[in-house]
């Protein structure tokens, strides 16, 4: 399997949610709109999916 890296703005738009899932399950962040439509877990985990796809997709 060729692994190849992200590209800049697939890499910022996952850590981004990562981040952001962690400050709100942290309660150091707060964001009204997202709180009542997904939680923490699912931030950090679509960051951490978006990042793995786009390690094993090249152009991503």
């Amino acid at each position: 399997m060729n692994l190849s890296a992200p590209q800049l703005i697939t890499w910022v738009i996952g850590v981004i949610l990562g981040l952001m899932g962690i400050l709100i399950h942290l309660d150091v962040m707060s964001i009204p709109a997202l709180e009542d439509l997904i939680r923490p877990f699912w931030l950090v985990s679509t960051g951490f999916v978006i990042l793995a796809v786009s390690n094993v997709f090249r152009r991503l």
